[in-house]
């Protein structure tokens, strides 16, 4: 087990200090300001010390999760170049760091550096980047990367941490228990939500709306 000095836990509390008083003026949901008032106080403070030394082993970690799917766009809407997307949505209750995370084995694409998440925000990754710029306004959107495309009868998307580790994974397919709609049909593949784990069939269900819901609430949620 390691040990913790004094010298470490001076040198813990002296930086949490500094990090209280230089932190004032931060946005909301910055990754210290714990009780979410808009800074980062005493308070803030008070419960990182409580929590010194402790393991984060075993706890639980928060990152977003891929949420929606356009893998065979109808031909009432165009070309599948033109309109294939993925998204990934921050379904908890702070912003978070998504600087170099990317796509892997369907597509290839990398967020670029300094990109933050807020909390109940969208990130859709597109093969034409063009075609969703009527998109909420501040939405990040981030073009697949070479000849990128993603295929009519199913595959492996991976979304992978900036070091490489996978997050999260979904291998969709137009058979096997998922929804045939979704195959040239017109809606997208929407998760049905966070208690859903995203990596099942059953999770899964055709849009409401045609062509889907990129970077906003999927269309299914309020059913």
């Amino acid at each position: 087990m390691k040990r913790i000095t004094q010298t470490s836990f001076l040198s813990f509390v002296f930086a949490c200090f500094l990090l209280a008083l230089t932190s004032s003026n931060s946005i909301a949901q910055c990754p210290n300001d714990i009780n979410g008032s808009g800074i980062v106080d005493g308070e803030d403070l008070l419960e990182l010390l409580s929590t010194y030394g402790m393991s984060c082993d075993g706890f639980p970690s928060f990152e977003p999760s891929i949420s929606e799917i356009h893998y065979n766009p109808s031909t009432q809407q165009g070309s599948d170049n033109l309109w294939e997307f993925v998204e990934i949505y921050n379904h908890h209750e702070f912003g978070l760091d998504i600087s170099g995370w990317h796509l892997a084995d369907a597509v290839n694409a990398t967020v670029p550096p300094n990109t933050w998440l807020e909390s109940g925000a969208y990130a859709v990754f597109a093969n034409d980047t063009a075609s969703y710029n009527q998109l909420l306004p501040f939405t990040l959107v981030i073009p697949f990367s070479g000849n990128s495309s993603l295929h009519n009868s199913g595959e492996t998307i991976r979304l992978l941490r900036a070091d490489g580790s996978q997050s999260d994974y979904v291998e969709y397919s137009d058979y096997g228990g998922w929804p045939a709609e979704p195959d040239g049909g017109g809606p997208t593949l929407e998760w049905k939500g966070p208690v859903y784990e995203n990596s099942l069939p059953s999770s899964w269900t055709p849009s409401n709306a045609f062509g889907g819901s990129p970077g906003s609430a999927n269309s299914t949620w309020a059913d």
